[in-house]
């Protein structure tokens, strides 16, 4: 049987679970709860108290003027006064996180819970700081020691249990959330979560009465309803039964009345109807929809993120088409549809509704772009071509065009007219780093290294730290043999900058290679090779490398793997094979 489905939009019943839990980024601590007046009076010895109240009020007064080491400094001193205050070291743990300090924060929280390991309050404190941290696993063994000291403790059940049910840890969290029905047997909560892990181990039956008392001790919940909607759907999926169910439908329309604007029961609904044969109603009701919020794009915008963001692209050109009937100009929509289209390969399906949206729209111009990737894609480069250079003399100074135009004529080895077309860009835009930097290769591909260079160095005085053009000039170097030790010092600086990148890895072996430190190129290009899940190229220069190092058999079988991946190069490297075979049989 299918688990259930994700939900649409964050429902209010985890929202507010997440809140009382601390979620994975709990709220800031508060600075003061009634649980800790009683400790703090109780705590401060009557001889002392003035002092330390004075140092606190200090203390609280410098926090009103976010002065937070005026503030720090005076609850230091009250903390001396009376050292084994928890509520002076919890308000200091506030202090410190308000202050920027974590490290210092979590220092006087773990101080606390040595100096008072079964205080309940210490150890919730910390516990929250380290959910702060992401530090999960030490936090779940601090709630866990929380509800063995207060099993009455329902913030813990609800926290460790998320943190169980985050880790995977199924059964643990399932045990947990039978022990917090049971100390709190009219708490909805416990109750939806055993029925979110009856429904994981597809134990349907035990999970829709869960849910069912879920909802009876908390009728205003949405979310459990959700929750049955997917174990009744996916009971007539595994039934193979295309007819709607009364069942389904009556709670999408009780949610429907408890929330009308409730956006996941809106379009969910008409999906349903449309799966199960009632195309008419599901058309209806997302035309009405679609209507109604044509000049809103909120929900259109949610929508898109549920259905296209979580890759139900056939859900999404149900549910974007039907919108479209209640708003035919909505441009919104017809960009949803375009890249639901696009994302099933039905390519002219999507241009065509990426072709009906307005200038006007913010979606405009990402869809000229589209269009033309489209077009290029399909091996349609010069209807891309055409289409982009119409939309160049509608929008004669927009970068974006200017620049994909100039790729075109680039792959067409049209490299003057790429050139013409760089040369308008950046009159208009001469600091733009994506045009300097494409310039440049056109330049490169052009045969004029000279101007390449300086085109490249002038975008790395624009952009110190641009990693690919630090790269790009220093190969550019190395494999004209020139300039060598810039050379290393510009691709080890960009190194630095993304230290992962194959191709960068692979100049800086290049390098070496031109240096005639062959051992130390072959280990940057194997380096490279795994980074870059062998490159050709990358392969053929450790093939190099080898054969300089004096390694036939390995330059061999590293040019063999090269060829199985080259595309024009073969010619090269077919001759490089012949020449380490003919040395190998030369060989005695």
């Amino acid at each position: 049987m299918n688990t259930m489905k994700k939900a649409l939009f964050p429902p209010l019943l985890l929202l507010t679970i997440f809140a009382m839990a601390g979620g994975c980024t709990p709220p800031a601590v508060s600075t003061r709860t009634p649980a800790m007046e009683p400790l703090a009076k109780a705590t401060v010895p009557e001889k002392e108290k003035g002092s330390a109240y004075y140092f606190y009020m200090q203390s609280e007064i410098h926090k009103q003027k976010k002065m937070w080491d005026k503030a720090i400094f005076f609850l230091l001193k009250a903390i001396e006064i009376d050292p084994d205050s928890v509520h002076l070291n919890q308000e200091l743990v506030v202090l410190y996180l308000q202050n920027k300090n974590p490290s210092k924060a979590i220092e006087t929280a773990e101080q606390m819970v040595k100096e008072h390991p079964e205080n309940v309050v210490a150890l919730s404190l910390l516990g929250k700081l380290k959910l702060q941290l992401k530090k999960n696993t030490q936090a779940k063994e601090i709630y866990q020691q929380i509800i063995h000291l207060d099993p009455d403790n329902r913030n813990a059940y609800i926290v460790l249990g998320s943190l169980y049910m985050e880790q995977g840890s199924i059964d643990e969290a399932f045990s947990l959330y039978t022990k917090m029905a049971q100390h709190f047997p009219d708490d909805y909560v416990a109750y939806f979560f055993l029925g979110r892990i009856h429904a994981m181990k597809n134990n349907t039956e035990y999970a829709e009465k869960a849910f069912k008392k879920s909802i009876s001790l908390n009728p205003d919940l949405i979310e459990p309803r959700f929750e049955l909607i997917s174990i009744y759907q996916s009971d007539q999926e595994d039934e193979n039964q295309t007819i709607a169910s009364p069942r389904v439908i009556q709670i999408y329309e009780e949610i429907l009345a408890m929330d009308p604007q409730n956006i996941r029961a809106s379009l969910e609904l008409p999906l349903y109807l449309y799966r199960t044969g009632q195309t008419d109603a599901a058309q209806a009701k997302l035309a009405a929809f679609g209507k109604k919020h044509r000049h809103d794009p909120g929900p259109f915008m949610l929508a898109a993120k549920e259905f296209i963001g979580n890759k139900r692209y056939k859900d999404a050109v149900i549910i974007f088409t039907g919108l479209l009937k209640g708003a035919p100009d909505n441009s919104s929509l017809h960009y949803m549809v375009g890249l639901s289209w696009d994302a099933l390969q039905e390519i002219n399906k999507a241009i065509s509704h990426f072709m009906k949206i307005k200038p006007e729209s913010e979606h405009y111009k990402k869809s000229i772009i589209h269009i033309a990737y489209l077009y290029n894609e399909n091996e349609k480069p010069e209807k891309a071509l055409a289409f982009l250079l119409k939309k160049h003399r509608e929008l004669p100074n927009d970068s974006e065009i200017i620049s994909y135009i100039a790729t075109l004529y680039e792959d067409q080895k049209a490299y003057e007219k790429a050139i013409e077309m760089l040369d308008k860009g950046l009159l208009l835009y001469p600091e733009n780093s994506d045009m300097l930097f494409r310039y440049g290769i056109v330049q490169d591909k052009w045969g004029n290294k000279d101007k390449c260079i300086k085109t490249m160095q002038q975008l790395i005085e624009l952009e110190p730290e641009n990693a690919t053009a630090l790269n790009y000039l220093g190969y550019t170097y190395a494999d004209l043999g020139i300039e060598l030790d810039l050379a290393e010092t510009l691709i080890k600086k960009a190194m630095a900058l993304t230290p992962d990148d194959g191709y960068i890895t692979d100049s800086l072996g290049w390098v070496y290679y031109q240096k005639g430190d062959y051992l130390r190129a072959i280990e940057y290009l194997e380096r490279a090779i795994e980074l870059s899940e062998y490159d050709p190229v990358i392969a053929e220069h450790l093939g190099d490398a080898y054969q300089k190092a004096n390694m036939p058999q390995k330059a061999l079988e590293i040019y063999k793997k090269a060829l199985e991946k080259a595309g024009d190069n073969k010619k090269e490297l077919i001759n490089k094979i012949k020449t380490v075979e003919l040395s190998l049989h030369a060989q005695p």
